[in-house]
């Protein structure tokens, strides 16, 4: 079919001209056609806004009255839209379809038309009426908004099957939406606690006030935060929960309200504290020894150390302190390789750690001798999960090996001196004397031959003094 439009004949009203109905269609922000009811539906009129609609002027189409806009038509929607028009001028039946053009300058646009043929007495159609609206802003709004619908229900089943508690509010802070596990986690329902405030969990009895006026403050100025927060039970008991809690803003910018994700850690929080308690009777057991007991868990990157252990390693017992870093830190630049190769030996082949010594530098920059034990921790995967062993400063012991390795070192010098600078003299006596006996002129004589017998004794008590410190084992000072 060749659309075209054609000029509308409006004259039956009295008070209007062909001028008048011009500008009043013209001022219409869609195109205006009529077409005449001939084979070729030939163009007769059509609006000034075909212009801005197409790109072309109004003239291009009275010159090409024939198929001048059905060749805008964009190929794959071509037949249809024919076809539809054909049938309802046939049927004598109103149209309306939506399709695409392009236009002068290749651009795509949707565009919806509707008409009508207006028919004689004796039921033939004379002409046809019709407009063209741009609804490229409508249909793009659309396919957005099904992207957007797609995505909203992706989300909505992700967050009904998570086993994380997910909360949703208003710019208000007002809760307007949890999932399941929220309930679960919670004992609340959506209808219990909608329109209260995120945060309300926090005002329970025993609820932190600095952790509720950080969150609030948080709040306030639309701001994320994460961290680990001990919450309440619809029943009243306690729950410890990791918050990830995010504002929303929409593309402008705009604040939305704020989504929150919630991990119960409760039994991590249980499992943690019974291991500090078990730390803390196994300190008092090896605190007269002077051991300290620590836990290094691989799987959550935690370290538990009990308080001998921050006196081993110079440090203050604070909050939040990063055990992994303050232990990587103190480790001796010379023995982080062998370190870092006996734990990774340890998780690899399964073996525990027996009586290594490491140096350690504390805060004050002095040096430690440490010996440490442990046992591997397994999963029930079978997988190793943590170490669990004992520190014990040596630094003493290992001063004193070093002060008695020295004094073996003395009295080796010592061997030395007397096997070399106290026996030359004692041989220069001895041959002189060995020189007057075999001459024979002190022959007889009781007091040469108690010389004699007294300088060999000398010699016989020289050479084992040597011998000893000779025989001395320094072997377990190395």
């Amino acid at each position: 079919m060749n659309h075209i439009p054609i000029q509308p004949s409006f004259t039956s009203h009295p008070g209007l001209n062909n001028e008048k109905i011009r500008s009043l269609v013209n001022h219409i922000p869609g195109a205006i056609y009529r077409c005449r009811g001939d084979k070729f539906i030939t163009l007769e009129f059509f609006s000034d806004e075909i212009e801005k609609l197409t790109g072309y002027p109004v003239n291009y189409f009275m010159q090409n009255t024939k198929d001048g806009y059905s060749k805008l038509v964009y190929a794959d929607d071509r037949d249809a839209f024919t076809e539809l028009i054909r049938c309802a001028i046939a049927d004598k039946i109103k149209y309306e379809i939506e399709y695409r053009i392009v236009t002068k300058n290749g651009e795509l646009k949707w565009v919806f038309e509707s008409g009508k043929g207006n028919y004689d007495e004796d039921e033939k159609v004379v002409f046809v009426d019709g407009c063209i609206f741009d609804i490229t802003r409508c249909k793009q709004a659309e396919a957005a908004l099904a992207i957007t619908k797609d995505e909203v229900r992706r989300l909505a089943l992700v967050a009904r099957n998570t086993t994380n508690a997910v909360m949703i509010t208003d710019s208000e802070e007002n809760i307007i939406w949890i999932n399941e596990s929220y309930t679960r986690i919670s004992g609340y329902t959506l209808e219990e606690i909608a329109g209260k405030k995120i945060g309300y969990s926090l005002d329970g009895p025993g609820g932190d006030p600095d952790i509720r006026q950080k969150v609030h403050k948080l709040l306030d100025n639309k701001q994320p935060y994460k961290d680990e927060l001990m919450s309440f039970h619809k029943n009243g008991n306690p729950i410890w929960v990791e918050v990830d809690c995010q504002p929303m803003r929409d593309e402008q910018g705009k604040y939305l309200g704020y989504m929150a994700i919630e991990t119960d850690i409760t039994q991590r929080k249980q499992i943690l504290k019974e291991q500090e308690e078990l730390l803390q009777r196994l300190s008092l057991a090896t605190g007269s020894a002077a051991i300290g007991i620590f836990e290094m868990d691989f799987a959550n990157k935690q370290v538990i150390w009990d308080d001998r252990m921050y006196e081993i390693y110079g440090c203050k017992k604070e909050e939040g302190l990063n055990l992994f870093k303050v232990f990587n830190k103190a480790i001796h630049p010379e023995e982080q390789a062998m370190i870092t190769k006996i734990i990774e030996e340890s998780r690899a082949q399964k073996k525990d750690i027996n009586g290594i010594v490491y140096r350690i530098i504390i805060p004050d920059g002095r040096i430690r001798y440490i010996e440490s034990h442990a046992i591997i921790k397994k999963s029930e995967s079978g997988l190793i999960d943590s170490l669990i062993g004992t520190n014990r400063d040596i630094t003493d012991a290992v001063l004193a090996q070093e002060k008695l390795k020295a004094q073996n070192k003395v009295l080796r010098d010592i061997a030395f001196i007397q096997s070399h600078e106290v026996r030359r003299p004692l041989a220069n006596i001895l041959g002189v004397l060995e020189i007057l006996q075999n001459s024979g002129a002190l022959k007889g004589l009781e007091l040469f031959d108690h010389l004699i017998e007294s300088a060999k004794e000398l010699d016989v008590q020289i050479r084992a003094i040597v011998t000893k410190a000779n025989e001395m084992d320094d072997e377990v000072f190395r």
